[in-house]
C-alpha cells in the first residue's frame, strides 16, 4: 500500500505537466500556426506589409512608358513581362517617383536564357544555336557584349 502512494504521486506530476503543456501550447502557439502548413498563415500578410512587391507589370510600366509597352505588345514579345529583361520595378520607381536609372541587360546570356537550343523546348518555340547563328550572321564569332542588340530590337526582335 505504502508503493502505491509514490505511483498515484507519479502519476499526479504526469497529469499535472500534461495540462501545462497543452496550456502552454494553447497560450503560446498562435490560432494561424498550422491552418495551410508548418509555418504561422498570418506572417504572410505581416510580411507583404512589411516588405511591398518589387515587380509591377507591364500595366505599371505603361504608365510613362506607353510607346515601348505597346511595341512590345505588337511584336512576339508580347506576353513577356517588361521586368524579365529588365530589373524590378522597385528599382527604378518608388512612391510614384523615379529615383534610379532603369537597368538594362544589354548581353547575349539574356537573349539565351530562352532561345538557347534546349531539347526539351517545344520546336515552335524560336530557338538559336547561339554560335551557329552568329557566324552565318557574318558577326564576330565571340559571344560576348552586345551581339544579339546588333542585328535585334528586344522590344520587337524580328529582323
Amino acid at each position: 500500500m505504502e508503493h502505491a502512494r509514490h505511483v498515484v504521486r507519479v502519476l499526479f506530476v504526469l497529469l499535472v505537466a500534461i495540462v501545462a503543456i497543452v496550456l502552454g501550447r494553447t497560450v503560446l502557439v498562435p490560432k494561424s500556426y498550422g491552418m495551410y502548413g508548418a509555418y504561422r498563415y498570418d506572417n504572410v500578410a505581416e510580411q507583404a506589409r512589411a516588405r511591398p512587391p518589387q515587380h509591377g507589370g507591364a500595366a505599371a510600366c505603361a504608365a510613362c512608358h506607353e510607346d515601348r509597352v505597346k511595341a512590345l505588345a505588337a511584336g512576339v514579345h508580347g506576353k513577356v513581362s517588361c521586368e524579365v529583361c529588365h530589373a524590378p520595378l522597385a528599382r527604378h520607381v518608388a512612391e510614384g517617383a523615379v529615383h534610379a536609372e532603369m537597368h538594362v541587360d544589354r548581353s547575349f546570356t539574356l537573349c539565351s536564357r530562352c532561345h538557347r537550343k534546349v531539347e526539351g523546348r517545344p520546336g515552335a518555340f524560336p530557338q538559336v544555336v547561339l554560335e551557329q547563328h552568329v557566324r552565318e550572321q557574318g558577326a564576330d564569332s565571340r559571344l560576348e557584349g552586345k551581339v544579339c542588340l546588333e542585328c535585334h530590337d528586344p522590344h520587337s526582335p524580328r529582323l
